[in-house]
């Protein structure tokens, strides 16, 4: 009698269990639908609303035939999940500043980059997409910097890019980032259900930085030199353009968790740099990032992070890099200003 009670309760709780999962399945799938960028709006959120309740109608309806009406719910689950975990990402009307895809030619210490972005931006202007073709010698590389860009009062919310530092003084920043369409905007929730493809994006600070900085009001960008030998930083660098190249030939979704501005930079980042086990939550939330590569020894850690954030944070009326020759001499000034915001009390 115990015995028949008990497998009572179980099968009572698998079914539970069973019942909470298919409402999930649904509620996810709707969602994917949502963000299916390839069907015409209208589809996707008559989908939308349509999808989980037509799964939740088979699955809980008190009418007859409820084995059929559960089996169909199921192989309709399976068949978008299974369609929409194989999709690739689709081509679409990029904006203008993701127009073009950087790739790189590495040859023994040359790297030259192709369609290495130094777009010019004003002050309540349109940015002027520009593209260039560039090329670094390895061999002198010298150091790295963290930069991060938060996002207001959010304190999970931050974008991670890494500038890395030549002996001539030029810089090449990298920013993973959602690629934009047209009219578009930056989703965190679409980062889940493989909207946008991941854009490694490599650029100029002239453009990338001042990009933020001339928006209205500014950006906060904060800049932290990372302690690590040149030779390992230019093995990441190197690991870095080829992935670049990488994801031009065969495009990967950006996602919120698995593939974004911080986990792509981690899961490329040799272990002399940095290893970082997955079970660490600061891995997969940017918003984290300084306080884990302070952990990590990678950045200063003499000082709380959000004291070495404020001494680390360009202020906002920095000049312009019109007013200076080149990319580099703005690079330099930049660092003369966070310099000096650091010997600030």
């Amino acid at each position: 009698m115990k015995a028949a009670f008990q497998d009572s309760e179980l099968r009572r709780i698998a079914l539970y269990g069973v019942n909470v999962l298919v409402v999930i399945l649904a509620i996810f799938c709707a969602l994917a639908i949502r963000y299916w960028v390839p069907w015409p709006g209208w589809v996707r959120a008559v989908g939308a609303l349509g999808f989980p309740l037509m799964i939740l109608g088979l699955w809980f309806a008190p009418i007859e035939r409820m084995r059929l009406r559960r089996g169909v719910a199921i192989l309709v689950l399976v068949g978008v999940l299974t369609a929409y975990w194989s999709k690739s990402p689709a081509p679409q009307d990029w904006r203008d500043l993701h127009a073009q895809d950087a790739w790189v030619e590495i040859d023994g210490d040359r790297a030259t980059i192709h369609n290495y972005r130094d777009a010019l931006h004003g002050r309540g202007v349109p940015s002027t997409p520009r593209w260039t073709t560039a090329t670094f010698d390895l061999s002198t590389v010298e150091g790295m910097d963290l930069i991060l860009q938060p996002f207001g009062d959010l304190k999970a919310m931050e974008h991670v890019m890494l500038s890395f530092r030549f002996a001539d003084g030029r810089h090449v920043v990298v920013s993973m980032e959602a690629r934009q369409a047209k009219g578009a905007e930056f989703d965190p929730l679409a980062g889940f259900f493989r909207r946008d493809p991941l854009y490694p994006e490599l650029a100029t600070e002239r453009d990338l930085f001042w990009e933020r900085l001339a928006r209205t009001p500014p950006d906060e960008i904060q800049i932290f030199p990372v302690l690590q030998n040149p030779q390992v930083i230019r093995i990441y660098l190197e690991r870095i353009l080829r992935f670049t190249t990488e994801v031009r030939r065969k495009p990967v979704f950006y996602s919120t968790l698995t593939e974004s501005c911080m986990t792509s930079f981690i899961k490329l980042a040799p272990e002399r740099f940095a290893s970082v086990p997955w079970y660490d939550l600061r891995r997969w939330i940017p918003g984290y990032a300084l306080p884990l590569f302070q952990q990590l020894g990678l950045v200063d850690a003499s000082l709380p992070a959000d004291e070495l954030a404020r001494r680390n944070t360009l202020p906002a009326d920095v000049r312009p890099p019109s007013e200076f020759e080149s990319d580099a001499d703005w690079s330099a000034y930049v660092r003369e200003v966070v310099a000096h915001s650091r010997e600030a009390p």
